[in-house]
């Protein structure tokens, strides 16, 4: 725990000295978060009657930011798994991975005051998603939430980090997941973020992959005014795989950006990553995917696309694809697409009968649903489905 605390006193000292990033440096250019840096949060914790639907047999819900173990379930967990807060684990890798400069992973490692902490022991195959569920209301509170997920050699776990928040609730979610991938294990993990409209959201992640690991990430975001993914992951074995793919629905005057970092370190990797948004209204996303192929990392395959449809003149995108290649052989493409509902097939589907206002929504569910067929975990799919529905409802009513 003197470890700990050491960590913790370091990067509260990091965070006081360096204070929230500007415009001025490379990777925040485009997003202004001199609005949340005004804010004054609290601490206080309270209680929350938001509704929430588990996706799967066991859920670990956090209200405002503490574990509520009333509204857990982790009833039948298979031995071999352990699930529970992560203020009762003294884990030496907490820290280890999201070590950035970022000034918001300072403040979490500083300021964290509880999160998840999950561990798949070796050969364990979970047959259930393992839901984390963070619900917030408490107006002009501050969460800082910590997750340290590690699947250990050839286990298998789904996980789903699911973030909802009481409409008009200014607070601030501040979170890292850490998570660690060993060899042969295959990790199928689904953001779901739904914020409030007035909160700020923030989330790192960080993953690591051993040899012939398999690590899958579906980040759908709707919520928060001002918010940004910043996911980071690392290949460190050969024959791993990463697909991460994402997308985001925005509307009124909501920013959100999504910073994607792939380091391809040894041989026979590969990384597929695919993130779509709509933007509606005077919205603005920024994307920034970066795969790096370090000179040891022959035979990559590498592919990273951005597409995006704008349904009003006001929405704006900043996408910018990157590829950082050292080594000489291998597969490695990526591209960005800007664009509209194509107006001709809009007029098709008029002339066959179809409401206009129904047949934007039915073009725009088509272009989103590239990223909702890659869901493998049916309920997840089902859930996400249905929240992109009732979206383009809103849009197009």
């Amino acid at each position: 725990m003197e470890d700990l605390q050491q960590l913790r006193d370091k990067a509260a000292a990091d965070f006081e000295q360096r204070g929230f990033p500007t415009t001025k440096e490379e990777l925040w250019r485009f997003i202004d978060v001199s609005a949340l840096a005004k804010q004054e949060f609290s601490n206080d914790w309270q209680s929350t009657e938001i509704e929430f639907q588990p996706l799967g047999k066991y859920s670990l819900v956090f209200e405002n930011g503490k574990l509520s173990t009333e509204k857990s379930n982790l009833d039948g967990l298979p031995e071999g798994v352990k699930v529970g807060s992560i203020m009762d684990q003294a884990d030496a890798r907490l820290g280890t991975l999201a070590d950035s400069q970022s000034a918001f992973v300072a403040a979490n490692t500083a300021y964290f005051s509880d999160g998840a902490f999950i561990e798949v022991a070796e050969g364990v195959q979970l047959d259930s998603p393992i839901h984390l569920i963070y619900l917030a209301d408490a107006e002009g509170s501050a969460f800082h939430l910590r997750n340290l997920v590690s699947a250990g050699k050839g286990s298998k776990l789904t996980l789903i980090e699911q973030y909802i928040g009481e409409a008009e609730k200014v607070y601030w979610t501040n979170a890292v997941t850490e998570m660690f991938v060993s060899d042969h294990a295959a990790v199928d993990h689904y953001k779901i973020q739904q914020e409030s409209n007035a909160a700020f959201h923030f989330q790192t992640m960080e993953t690591r992959l051993g040899a012939d690991a398999r690590f899958s990430n579906h980040a759908i975001t709707t919520g928060a005014v001002l918010g940004r993914n910043d996911i980071r992951g690392k290949l460190i074995g050969a024959g791993g795989e990463a697909i991460c793919n994402g997308l985001y629905l925005l509307k009124g005057k909501q920013v959100f950006d999504t910073h994607m970092f792939m380091d391809h370190a040894v041989e026979k990797c590969n990384s597929h990553e695919l993130y779509k948004g709509i933007l509606d209204e005077k919205s603005k996303a920024i994307f920034c995917g970066r795969i790096l192929v370090q000179q040891d990392a022959q035979q990559t395959d590498a592919v990273q696309s951005n597409r995006n449809l704008l349904l009003s003149r006001g929405a704006k995108i900043h996408s910018l694809p990157q590829l950082e290649i050292y080594a000489d052989d291998v597969k490695c493409t990526h591209g960005a697409t800007v664009g509209e509902l194509d107006e001709a097939a809009l007029y098709y589907l008029e002339t066959r009968g179809i409401d206009p206002v129904r047949g934007k929504a039915m073009l725009t569910f088509a272009f989103a649903n590239e990223v909702l067929d890659e869901m493998k975990c049916s309920a997840v799919k089902t859930y996400v489905e249905k929240l992109v529905q009732e979206w383009l409802e809103k849009v197009s009513g």
